[in-house]
């Protein structure tokens, strides 16, 4: 594919894969592709911030309610549905996207690593899908894995790889570079750079006013901080925000607005985190090779803070953020190197 106009006529999925809040940032996607003149479908892989899900981990299939399951790892939504989670009942992102759209959106189990993952990519051909376009707010899917600056790689390089290895063609988009707060924009700029060097850049696209006044209105519907940067950002807000309680910082620019598409096979092949979860069929699993190159996760740091919840510690999360490096380190890991 050499741009997204491609699409015109075709049934497109458009997933987030960074996690449940990136299915706000997929919604300017759909909202996109429509005006294109494709037939989108809103998915998105299931991982709620720790506001929103007290629970470590993403949610599974089988505490999904209300739902039309399509395979062991995906099912449809309606606004309807909802997650029983040890009986705490959640609302994921996906779910208030089905609402806002009026229309069943497809929930995307991560908890079964690679190999669930990729099932539930290639069900997707049953529902008469041809494309499948893995939007990422912030630019963690093209991470390196050894930067200080990286929370949550583990999301991204599972739908990465599954996506790579989908017999669905699909592309990814690195949308509002550095708005998570993890990677620096000129850190997700650079990266860009280099699959491009390989041939691997599709195009730049933007978040336009057409998108933004028909989002505007239900943006206090997601919990969702990144995805939520892009329209501030469209709006004129300018300079640094701190977000996740202060502990991140981001910047406000238009830059935050812009979108990059990428080729997935290129991608892939830049980004070693993705090569190393392949294969896997539980999240733990790709966690623990993660793990064994000294990559601290969005797993470990909630299973940490949930543990540190429950002691009522004070530490900080950065501080359960060093304190869980320095365990990797001492358990003998092989760190990658930048």
């Amino acid at each position: 594919m050499d741009s997204l106009e491609e699409l015109r006529g075709k049934r497109v999925v458009v997933a987030g894969i960074g996690g449940g809040g990136d299915a706000l940032g997929a919604l300017v996607f759909y909202h996109k592709l429509k005006a294109m003149g494709a037939e989108p479908l809103l998915a998105s892989v299931v991982w709620e911030r720790f506001v929103l899900d007290p629970f470590p981990g993403p949610i599974p299939l089988e505490q999904l309610r209300n739902a039309e399951h399509i395979s062991s790892a995906s099912a449809l939504v309606t606004k309807d549905s909802y997650v029983d989670r040890f009986g705490y009942l959640v609302r994921p992102q996906i779910v208030r996207a089905a609402q806002v759209l009026d229309q069943k959106a497809v929930f995307l189990d991560l908890s079964k690593g690679y190999e669930g993952l990729r099932e539930a990519f290639e069900s997707l051909a049953s529902l008469g899908a041809d494309f499948i376009l893995g939007v990422d707010v912030g630019g963690d899917v093209i991470a390196k894995g050894c930067e200080d600056d990286l929370w949550s790689p583990l999301a991204d390089a599972v739908s990465l790889s599954a996506l790579r290895h989908s017999s669905l063609p699909s592309a990814v988009v690195v949308f509002s570079p550095g708005a998570d707060g993890e990677l620096s924009p000129a850190a997700v700029l650079e990266r860009v750079s280099k699959i491009a060097g390989k041939g691997g850049l599709v195009g730049a696209y933007g978040l336009n006013r057409r998108e933004y006044w028909a989002l505007k209105p239900y943006l206090e519907a997601f919990v969702s901080e990144a995805s939520k940067i892009p329209f501030e950002a469209f709006s004129g807000r300018w300079g640094e925000k701190r977000i996740r309680g202060g502990t991140r910082g981001v910047e406000l620019s238009p830059l935050a607005t812009v979108a990059f598409v990428l080729d997935t096979a290129i991608a892939y092949e830049e980004n070693e985190l993705a090569k190393l979860v392949q294969g896997t069929r539980k999240i733990t699993e790709a966690r623990e090779r993660l793990n064994r190159r000294c990559v601290y996760t969005e797993l470990d740091l909630e299973e940490d803070l949930y543990r540190v919840k429950q002691s009522e510690s004070p530490l900080s999360l950065h501080e359960l953020k060093g304190e869980g490096r320095r365990r990797l380190l001492l358990s003998g890991c092989s760190p990658l190197l930048c």
